[in-house]
C-alpha cells in the first residue's frame, strides 16, 4: 500500500492536487486528486498536525483543499491560510446532488468534495475574520439567550393554564416586575408543584440578568472604532436600535462584498423561490436559504419602520390588500435591507418622506 501510494505521489508531483476533507469531530475523512486520478484515500486524527504531515507528501505541488462549512467551525481554514494552502469552505445546501443515490457516508463524502473542487464545481462561503467572528458570536449568545428566556415564558404560562390560574393583568403588561412578584406568590396546593414553577421563574430571571449583561457588552463593542459610526448611520432608520443594528452589523461584516442589491437580498434568503418551465412563471415563497437571524431583525424592524415611513406605509398597505400582510412585510424586508446597503456604501444616514407618493 506504501509502495502504490509512493507511486502516485510521483504521478502528482508538480501538478495541482484537490484534497476533499469531511471533517468530524474524531476523525478526518481525507480524498487527494491529481490529473483525474485518486492519489490518495484514508482517514486521520481530527490534529492538525496530522493533516500537515500528510501534505508535506505534495511538496511542490499546488494544493487545494476543501470541507463542508459545519459546528466544527473556521479553525481549520485558518491554520491552512496561515500555511499559505488556498482553501475552500463549501456551504452544504449548495453541493450538487447526485439524483438517486441514497448512499451518504464519511468516505464518500470526502471523494465527491475532491471531486467537485477538481471540478471546479463548489461554491464556498464568505469566512470572516477570527475578530469579527467573535464580535459575532457575542450578538449570537444574546439572541440565543433570549429565545431561550422566551421558550421560559411560554413553559411557565402553559402551567398556569394547565392548573386553572388566570392573570390579573393585561396581555401588554406581562412580564412586568409586578407580574413577577405575582408569579411569585401564586399558591400551589401541592409542594413539588410550587418547586417546579418557582425553578422556571428562577430560570426566567437567570436568563433575563445573563442577556443584560451581554447587551452591556455589546454596547461598549458598539461603541468602538470598528462600529460607531457604522451603528450610527443604522439607527437612522426608524425601527432599528442600537442591539438590532449591531446584529445587522456583524451578520453582514462587509457590506462591500454585496456587489448588488440582489446579492444582499439573497444573503438575507429574500429572493422569491421560482420554478419556471417553457411559457409557464411561477414564483413561490422566498426561499429562506439565507442568514436566518439577520432576516429575523430585518422583519422586527420592518414592522416599526411601515409606522414611521409614511412611503413605505403606502406600500406595505397596498401590498396587504393583494397578496396579505406576511408577503407584504417580507417586501418591505426586502426593501429595508436594500437600503441599508446603500446607506453603508454611501456614508448617508436615512431620509424619511415627507408625504407618501
Amino acid at each position: 500500500m506504501r509502495r502504490e501510494y509512493q507511486e502516485e505521489e510521483v504521478l502528482a508531483r508538480r501538478k495541482a492536487v484537490y484534497i476533499g476533507i469531511d471533517v468530524h469531530k474524531e476523525k478526518w475523512h481525507v480524498t487527494a486528486r491529481s490529473a483525474g486520478e485518486e492519489v490518495f484515500h484514508g482517514s486521520m486524527l481530527s490534529e492538525y498536525q496530522s493533516l500537515r504531515k500528510f501534505l508535506e507528501r505534495f511538496k511542490g505541488c499546488k494544493i487545494k483543499v476543501a470541507y463542508e462549512a459545519g459546528p466544527c467551525g473556521f479553525g481549520l481554514y485558518d491554520k491552512l491560510n496561515s500555511d499559505g494552502i488556498e482553501t475552500i469552505v463549501a456551504p452544504p445546501s449548495l453541493i450538487p446532488v447526485e439524483s438517486g443515490n441514497k448512499v451518504k457516508t464519511d468516505k464518500r463524502d470526502s471523494r465527491k468534495l475532491a471531486k467537485l473542487l477538481e471540478s471546479n464545481m463548489l461554491k464556498k462561503v464568505y469566512v470572516l475574520s477570527e475578530e469579527d467572528r467573535a464580535n459575532r458570536e457575542l450578538l449570537r449568545t444574546r439572541r440565543q439567550l433570549i429565545e431561550h428566556r422566551s421558550d421560559v415564558m411560554r413553559q411557565i404560562k402553559s402551567k398556569l393554564l394547565f392548573h386553572g390560574i388566570k392573570s390579573p393583568f393585561p396581555q401588554r403588561q406581562s412580564w412586568t416586575q409586578r407580574y413577577v412578584k405575582w408569579l411569585r406568590k401564586l399558591h400551589f396546593e401541592h409542594e413539588v408543584v410550587r418547586v417546579s414553577f418557582n425553578t422556571l421563574l428562577d430560570l426566567y430571571e437567570y436568563l433575563g440578568s445573563q442577556a443584560m449583561r451581554i447587551s452591556k457588552e455589546v454596547i461598549a463593542l458598539s461603541q468602538s472604532d470598528k462600529y460607531s459610526g457604522k451603528i450610527k448611520l443604522l439607527r437612522s432608520v426608524p425601527g432599528i436600535g442600537l442591539l438590532i443594528g449591531m446584529e445587522l452589523l456583524v451578520e453582514l461584516a462587509d457590506i462591500e462584498r454585496f456587489k448588488t442589491a440582489d446579492e444582499i437580498a439573497s444573503f438575507m434568503g429574500l429572493t422569491p423561490s421560482e420554478y419556471s418551465t417553457g411559457q409557464y412563471v411561477r414564483q413561490g415563497r422566498i426561499t429562506r436559504c439565507g442568514n436566518t437571524r439577520a432576516r429575523v431583525c430585518l422583519v422586527e424592524s420592518s414592522w416599526h419602520l411601515i409606522v414611521k415611513d409614511p412611503c413605505l406605509r403606502a406600500k406595505y398597505m397596498k401590498l396587504k390588500y393583494r397578496r396579505g400582510a406576511k408577503r407584504a412585510i417580507i417586501a418591505i424586508a426586502r426593501n429595508l435591507i436594500i437600503r441599508i446597503r446603500r446607506i453603508l456604501l454611501n456614508n448617508e444616514p436615512y431620509v424619511v418622506a415627507v408625504t407618501a407618493p
